[in-house]
């Protein structure tokens, strides 16, 4: 069993260590340097100045407690801490910055191995529980605050890509947004509304963004929202495809119903008027009970016209209204047309007599002026139908 001495404070051999401390923060820098190409694309100022200063720090504090035979205090740290804040803002890697506290006592201990005489080794000895119980301290101090300050570039960043989505979907200038978080705009986009069902809880949003694209903006909540999708012209049909693609993921991880609409802006300018389409897709599917998945304009083309403000939506309403009296009615046309217009299946479906069907059919026929046995009546009240049921 090896016998491990407690640190002598008046060991000549701290002493000498004390010395060395700038050659040594300068072969700690060589061993980044060699280590980690987050540290070589510092600006050489920074290098120079706050890197050496802070790794001169570390020896300092490491070898005061290992003289006072005690943990680095809070105080202590707190440089080092700072030190770390700023290396979560440069984006150098927590990895990279944790195993520089690793790199220096490496280099830090050998040195000091170099130094010592064959009656010294136990004075070495006794600063290896000691650059243990300095690690134990420093690394965890380090890590809290890396994380804490990266979690908070991280919301600001995400508060910066909502407000530049928000400028986009309203045609407001987007470039200073843009520059905040180093982001360069693209010419086209692909826009994407998402809309879920009621959910019980507030964890869909984090899900949902959990699964979207590096490159992708986004305003999502529990409730969905917008994805935007930048890409190039000649990517743009590959990028419709990518958003399909994309909603079946989102299904997926919000393991509730959801579907997509999807529209192309080709400028944008053109990002708020594909905004707008997209969203009344994905409102037409929901509306329409569609089941979950992508939609784009074709798949809800007639819906879509037909939703659109005008004199022939008024007089295609009015032929429904005259049946807002009847329920059973408008049920048994909805059935008749979901049937595909077969009357023995649709008997089948209401558990109607044939009889009792064709009577309601042809009181359909009386009420609307409409007769649902014409192919050309039953298109009109088809369509009648649907604006019927996306009238607000």
């Amino acid at each position: 069993m090896v016998d491990i001495p407690v640190p002598n404070p008046q060991a000549p051999l701290y002493e000498r260590a004390a010395t060395q401390i700038p050659s040594i923060a300068e072969q700690v820098l060589e061993a980044f340097f060699a280590r980690s190409a987050a540290y070589r694309q510092l600006p050489h100022q920074l290098v120079d100045r706050e890197i050496t200063e802070a790794v001169t720090r570390n020896l300092q504090v490491f070898l005061r407690a290992l003289r006072e035979q005690r943990p680095p205090a809070p105080d202590e740290l707190a440089d080092q801490i700072a030190t770390a804040v700023r290396r979560a803002q440069q984006g150098v890697p927590l990895d990279v910055v944790l195993s520089t506290y690793h790199v220096a006592a490496h280099v830090g201990w050998l040195s000091m191995a170099g130094v010592a005489s064959e009656d010294e080794v136990g004075d070495l000895l006794a600063t290896v529980p000691a650059l243990l119980q300095f690690l134990s301290a420093a690394v965890p101090a380090v890590a809290a605050s890396y994380l804490t300050e990266q979690q908070a570039l991280h919301a600001e960043r995400r508060e910066a890509a909502r407000a530049l989505v928000a400028a986009l979907l309203t045609g407001r200038e987007a470039e200073p947004l843009a520059e905040r978080i180093g982001l360069e705009l693209s010419s086209h986009h692909v826009v994407l509304a998402v809309r879920v069902d009621a959910v019980p809880h507030g964890t869909v949003a984090r899900r949902l963004r959990a699964e979207l694209p590096k490159h992708a903006l986004s305003a999502l909540d529990q409730d969905g929202g917008t994805v935007l999708l930048p890409t190039t012209p000649g990517a743009l049909d590959a990028t419709l495809a990518e958003a399909a693609e994309l909603v079946g993921k989102l299904h997926t991880a919000a393991g509730i119903g959801l579907v997509g609409g999807i529209a192309a802006a080709e400028s944008r300018e053109d990002v708020p008027t594909a905004a707008r389409q997209a969203a009344d897709i994905a409102e037409l599917a929901q509306r329409l009970g569609r089941p979950p998945g992508a939609y784009v304009l074709d798949d809800v083309l007639l819906e879509y016209q037909l939703c659109r403000p005008g004199p022939g939506r008024k007089r295609l309403a009015r032929v429904m209204d005259r049946l807002a009296e009847h329920p059973d009615l408008l049920h048994t046309l909805r059935v008749f047309l979901s049937s595909d217009h077969n009357r023995h299946r649709t008997a089948e479906n209401l558990h109607l007599h044939r009889n009792t069907l064709n009577y309601r059919l042809r009181r359909v026929a009386e009420l609307t002026g409409y007769n649902p046995a014409d192919p050309a009546d039953i298109r009109l009240l088809a369509a009648s139908l649907i604006v019927h049921d996306l009238r607000p």
